[in-house]
């Protein structure tokens, strides 16, 4: 298991009480010494540390600091189990016992991120400290993500995606220019400071788009999205998105986007697409490429544009998916041509033709139903194999339709017994 080290991000006056936050921060080298089995950390300092607990060594997180002010606090932490679970810690605040985590069976669910949130109570003095402590019971490792300490009746805490450029002096080193940063209450936009404009209008759409995706997959994530764009050629342009909602692209997207705006689909899709797809990503929805992410895309891009201008991009893409599908059958369920349909493009397409056939029977409903069905069952594709995925997904729809959805799966082209669904791996075989 690789170490990555959470930074002392952020230490602000709140007009009453002090505010931290330390994030992980997987572009920050430096971390602290472990002695005796504990790291200690102080907000605003330019070390990280270790991210886990019960991994080299580490048995307590200690995060000293300064705050005049007795009173109560809210103290919030997102984190993750090491994939062995269950798993679970302890928290103190100036040796003082305030609750612990709840218990994360990351053995099921090895993707799952959690936050827990504490309320402390500062005593009289300046000096205190947060001790997060490994449990004896509890031995496999916890991940953390970010922690705050914040007064009562903030907002639900959401660190930056921890692979976000994150500061703007290292964005404006990377870019070799003057930088814009438009925050909101679920994004950052970073963009070119001749871009200001187009970047605040990006934001304000991302926002809606957001808010769109929360009620069909039925969650609000745990972490910000960081929208970055770089020059053409840039290493961290990569036209997609990278950890938990770290989305990068070219500063063409930005200015496609300036130009058209919501009037064509093309000038905004690849942001939402990959926005959508870091909602999957808290179901461990593997097995379609990008047909799910794009499907559910639809319906949401539908919810923030005229009709006529979401016809004009998604029919054409309607025709291609038939077609596509037309071609795969009548090759005797074989890809009809390589160089035509690389075997991502010929799989993806052919899902997207089968998740269409099935929106028009089911109804609008289609997919918040989807991912409501995938919590009441537990998460099944968090335990899923993969060459037990496909099956995996149309017994999830059987649920819906009240009926055996595999032989329409079936009928569809898809092999319910491979991964992907052409064979590489059969199921058999294992």
């Amino acid at each position: 298991m690789k170490t990555i080290w959470l930074l002392a991000l952020a230490w602000t006056l709140t007009g009453t009480a002090a505010a931290w936050e330390l994030r992980r921060d997987d572009l920050n080298p430096k971390r602290p010494p472990i002695v005796d089995g504990t790291v200690t950390v102080q907000p605003g300092g330019e070390t990280g540390f270790p991210r886990y607990l019960n991994e080299l060594g580490v048995k307590t997180i200690r995060i000293p600091f300064e705050d005049t002010h007795p009173g109560k606090r809210t103290l919030s932490i997102v984190w993750t189990g090491g994939s062995q679970g269950p798993d679970r810690f302890s928290v103190a605040v100036d040796g003082i016992a305030v609750g612990v985590s709840k218990t994360a069976d990351s053995a099921r669910r090895p993707s799952a991120w959690y936050r827990d949130v504490f309320t402390v109570t500062l005593g009289a003095g300046a000096d205190h400290a947060v001790e997060i402590r490994a449990m004896d019971d509890y031995q496999s490792a916890v991940e953390l993500a970010g922690v705050q300490l914040e007064e009562i009746g903030k907002p639900p805490y959401r660190p930056l995606c921890y692979e976000s450029i994150e500061m703007l002096a290292r964005y404006e080193a990377e870019i070799g220019g003057k930088s814009f940063v438009s925050e909101s209450e679920h994004l950052t936009v970073f963009a070119p400071l001749a871009l200001a404009a187009q970047a605040k209008a990006l934001s304000a759409f991302l926002e809606n788009a957001h808010a769109e995706m929360c009620a069909v997959y039925g969650i609000d994530p745990y972490f910000r999205f960081s929208v970055e764009h770089y020059p053409v050629g840039h290493k961290r342009g990569w036209g997609g998105i990278s950890g938990a909602g770290t989305i990068g692209y070219t500063v063409e997207a930005l200015e496609r986007f300036g130009k058209l705006g919501t009037t064509d689909v093309r000038g905004f899709a690849g942001y939402t697409e990959e926005m959508s797809h870091g909602f999957k990503s808290y179901f461990k929805c593997s097995g379609t490429y990008e047909a799910l992410g794009v499907a559910v895309q639809e319906d949401i891009v539908r919810k923030l544009v005229p009709k006529a201008v979401a016809d004009a991009f998604w029919e054409p893409e309607h025709r291609q998916w038939e077609q596509t599908r037309k071609a795969y059958l009548s090759a005797g369920r074989k890809n009809p041509d390589v160089a035509k349909y690389p075997n991502n493009v010929l799989y993806t397409r052919i899902l997207n033709d089968l998740f269409l056939s099935l929106r028009a029977a089911y109804g609008p409903n289609l997919w918040p139903d989807f991912f409501t069905a995938v919590r009441q069952l537990d998460y099944p594709l968090d335990r899923t194999k993969p060459t037990e995925a496909l099956r995996t997904y149309a017994d999830i729809f059987s649920v819906l339709f009240a009926k055996d959805m595999r032989p329409r799966f079936e009928e569809q082209g898809i092999d319910l017994n491979a991964d992907p669904s052409w064979g590489w791996q059969t199921y058999a075989d294992e």
